[in-house]
């Protein structure tokens, strides 16, 4: 039997809590007003304690990853409520060469966008920050990164413009967890130019050739929170190719789940998929759904690890980049990834 695959996608509700509870389901554009906070809890002392809980246990970020045929590069503002964390790091394709700088502040000095209509997010310190600017009726999302250099990392800076316009397919999701938590994430693959500066070398991202992935991303996650997940693209016969592809605690996930393939301005939802790594982190990842219409394998060529806590104990994250092989078939059409260049996560967070 042929798993079915998910909903078609639905205009996003004006709020994602309205009369005291979510709106689950997937939507082809970003939920306005991201009200967590108003979801119906027991009055009084208990539903303050609740309330608390919740907006602690929800995980934050906003992120991007862009790139053209050269470079490829990973921002975030990151607020996991007893930490934040604000980071860019560059990946050069051919050679491997890994820049990056890693900032962990305390939670309140992050702020992540509650939307993404005239919001910003933003994060760092005087010598590293990153700010992250949505305005999406205007046509544009703009990032502004910089870090002073030390040691052997130079001075970067990072500017630049993801680019929207009427016909920018949008992937927005408010999925289930267990024990009535949720998961609201919104993901956007657009042009992007800009420039990015590593000391004295310029690299500049054109819109013909770049591109940006956004990930706007709520979650209440169960502990810990566990996901896989890997994305790439580029710029292919005119027009922008990229896939995100995950597997994480939703319930439900033939129906629940964020994968998707952005495919010569359209965009096509897949089937849930799994993950399976029989050489480990560092081996080839195979990612596949039950009936064949994904077929992917990420290898990973530079790797990138964030670990806390004795052990691991606390966080384990790795997120490699590297090359893709293999095919996704959307609409009766199969579409080659061989040799997109992206990368991957495998998560395990107990903070």
């Amino acid at each position: 039997m042929t798993t079915p695959l998910p909903p078609a996608l639905l205009p996003p509700p004006a709020a994602l809590v309205i009369d005291g509870r979510h709106q689950l389901g997937s939507f082809d554009g970003p939920v306005p007003q991201l009200n967590l906070g108003d979801i119906v809890q027991t009055p009084g002392w208990r539903g303050r304690m609740a309330n608390w809980g919740r907006d602690f246990r929800t995980k934050e970020w906003e992120a991007f990853q862009l790139g053209n045929d050269e470079w490829f590069v990973l921002g975030a503002v990151y607020n996991a409520k007893v930490v934040g964390i604000v980071m860019v790091i560059a990946v050069h394709q051919a050679s491997g060469r890994r820049l990056r700088w890693i900032n962990k502040v305390p939670a309140r000095s992050v702020e992540v966008a509650q939307g993404l209509e005239r919001s910003v997010s933003r994060g760092g310190s005087r010598r590293s920050a990153l700010t992250i600017t949505n305005a999406l009726a205007d046509g544009r999302i703009d990032l502004d990164g910089h870090h002073a250099g030390r040691n052997s990392l130079p001075l970067m800076s990072l500017t630049g413009t993801g680019l929207i316009d009427e016909d920018t397919r949008h992937l927005a999701v408010c999925h289930p967890f267990p024990s009535d938590r949720i998961l609201y994430t919104n993901k956007v693959l657009v042009p992007f130019t800009g420039v990015l500066s590593i000391g004295e070398e310029t690299i500049t991202f054109d819109e013909d050739r770049s591109f940006l992935i956004l990930d706007d991303h709520h979650g209440e996650y169960p502990s810990p929170q566990i996901y896989d997940w890997v994305t790439g693209a580029r710029h292919e016969g005119g027009s922008l190719l990229g896939f995100n592809l995950t597997r994480n605690q939703a319930l439900n996930p033939d129906v629940n789940n964020e994968n998707v393939l952005w495919r010569d301005g359209g965009l096509h939802r897949l089937p849930a998929v799994t993950f399976d790594r029989p050489d480990g982190v560092e081996g080839p990842w195979h990612i596949s759904d039950r009936d064949g219409l994904v077929e992917v394998t990420f290898t990973p060529e530079v790797p990138s690890t964030l670990h806390v806590g004795p052990r691991h104990s606390l966080a384990e994250y790795h997120a490699p980049y590297g090359r893709f092989q293999g095919q996704i078939t959307a609409a009766g059409r199969t579409t080659s990834l061989d040799g997109i260049f992206g990368m991957g996560e495998k998560k395990k967070i107990r903070l």
